[in-house]
């Protein structure tokens, strides 16, 4: 007579605050990372076959005066009394001027337009590829001094998504007592569907603003997404049990 079947497997332990903390943190850096990797692809391919010819790295370096200005380091705007924001302004100012300015990787890569070759053909190979690629080059370096300005930004911006996170859940959980006491329907599924849309909305807030080829106000991507974020806590916490 065979013997019953063991169930060997084992339950996936629930995560516990700081493993989900960690998980966060560490997507959050990964969305960073391929917004500027994304941001500096779109530069080239805009050089490459969209911007008019002549154009090189202006576009890129007139993008990173506009956020600058965003950020009120530019132009000589004022920023606000806020100190955090002032200390963010100073802190993006700062490492901004000592990564590409300070460090002397401008002026590095200044002198791959006009090489001096010295005959030795491997020497000489690599000095022409960098005064072909000089355009590029350059205006990477503008576009990642752009990511971290950008950044700043979101950094700053994120109060407004807090915000309409408090408005969604004030009107969700009153939306739910209504539903409670007349008698309404639960909805497990919109729940769920719900919560699984929370932080891909904060991430796609990232992602656009961080690598859009262009400047734009912030508060025509911010805004928007907040406002979002804020409708999908809403419907997240109108949808949530009736008892518990």
């Amino acid at each position: 007579m065979s013997e019953p079947r063991r169930d060997d497997t084992v339950a996936a332990k629930p995560r516990t605050f700081i493993g989900k903390t960690f998980d966060f943190f560490s997507r959050m850096i990964g969305v960073m990372l391929f917004s500027a990797f994304l941001s500096v692809i779109m530069e080239w391919v805009c050089i490459g076959y969209f911007y008019p010819e002549g154009t090189g790295y202006t576009n890129s370096q007139e993008m990173m005066r506009k956020e600058l200005a965003y950020l009120g380091m530019g132009d000589g705007q004022a920023l606000s009394d806020n100190r955090f924001a002032q200390e963010v302004s100073g802190a993006v100012g700062g490492a901004v001027t000592f990564l590409f300015v300070d460090s002397g990787l401008i002026n590095s890569l200044s002198g791959l337009a006009n090489p001096t070759f010295t005959g030795n053909e491997f020497i000489d190979f690599f000095k022409k590829l960098g005064a072909d690629y000089y355009v590029f080059m350059v205006s990477a370096i503008y576009i990642l001094g752009t990511f971290c300005i950008r950044l700043g930004i979101l950094v700053l911006s994120v109060p407004a998504f807090i915000l309409f996170a408090i408005v969604g859940v004030s009107d969700g959980l009153a939306k739910r007592d209504l539903r409670r006491w007349c008698g309404g329907n639960e909805s497990g599924y919109i729940y769920h569907w719900a919560k699984r849309f929370t932080t891909p909305v904060l991430f796609a807030a990232w992602v656009i603003y961080l690598s859009i080829p262009y400047s734009i106000h912030p508060n025509f991507i911010i805004t928007p997404f907040a406002a979002l974020y804020g409708f999908v806590v809403m419907v997240m916490a109108s949808k949530f049990k009736k008892y518990l």
